[in-house]
């Protein structure tokens, strides 16, 4: 847990550093703010809230705009993950027949390539991409251009280095979920494991959740995908689930508690410091 949210303060840090500069410790704090907030909220969205409202003089929009940033890459690392693990699980899960030839496969591989590369273009464009749209927009609405101009100054550098960070961090919790797996007597080959558990992050991804019902649902899709390598009569399933609950438990719910401690920084009334 420490290096899974200590790699997500330092992703932060390095981006909220555009509209405000926080040490290491203040952006844990706001990460784990973000988290309680994020447990009442669809799709964890109180996260952003949670971090920008401890900011002592950025503009919440501005903050809000820097921390999506680092939500879509994190957001890229899963999408990128399943697709890779869907290479995979395709020819053993899904009519194998049909990959026999060789072709069907090759394209898959070729068309999961190609989503991944644009994503990845798309994301490291995002500043000339937003130059593009700025110039588009009337002069006079100022407030827009204002924020607009917040994501243009991200460097391209510091969004690889985000990148980076969140492929970092999804390795951390995918090995941490397979050593829950391992601790409650589910015994898989490490990167069956990983394959089948990045295919439960990817299909969870597409599920609209509020945090303090995520558990069930996580459960279930881990059940489905990892279920399938081990015999429900051995007892193992519901190894599977206690292991979903362990992950849900160590990186949701003991860093809410954390974050409880820190509810009262929020400055939700605080006036935008822009003109």
């Amino acid at each position: 847990m420490p290096f899974n949210w200590g790699f997500e303060a330092i992703k932060w840090q390095r981006l909220i550093a555009y509209v405000e500069r926080v040490n290491f410790r203040q952006a844990l704090l706001s990460v784990f703010t973000g988290i309680t907030m994020s447990l009442f909220t669809p799709n964890r969205i109180g996260d952003f809230l949670g971090r920008v409202f401890t900011l002592k003089n950025a503009d919440p929009l501005d903050a809000a705009l820097l921390t999506i940033a680092g939500s879509i890459s994190q957001l890229m690392v899963t999408l990128m993950m399943g697709m890779l693990a869907l290479v995979f699980y395709f020819p053993d899960h899904i009519e194998p027949h049909l990959f026999q030839s060789g072709w069907l496969y090759a394209a898959l591989i070729i068309f999961m390539l190609l989503i991944s590369t644009l994503m990845v273009m798309t994301y490291l464009k995002v500043p000339f991409l937003i130059n593009r749209l700025n110039a588009m927009i009337k002069p006079e609405w100022h407030r827009l251009h204002r924020y607009l101009e917040v994501i243009q100054q991200v460097r391209q550098a510091d969004l690889i280095r985000v990148l980076l960070l969140s492929l970092s961090r999804y390795l951390v919790f995918s090995t941490q979920f397979y050593f829950f797996l391992v601790a409650f007597g589910v015994s898989l080959p490490y990167f069956k494991a990983f394959e089948l558990i990045s295919m439960t992050y990817f299909v969870m991804t597409a599920i609209p959740t509020i945090a303090l019902i995520d558990l069930g649902i996580r459960g279930s899709v881990a059940i489905y995908f990892i279920g399938q390598m081990v015999l429900e009569a051995n007892g193992l399933h519901t190894g599977i689930l206690l292991a979903s609950m362990a992950v849900w438990m160590v990186n949701l719910a003991f860093p809410a508690l954390i974050g409880l401690l820190f509810i009262n920084r929020l400055k939700l009334m605080r006036k935008s410091q822009l003109p």
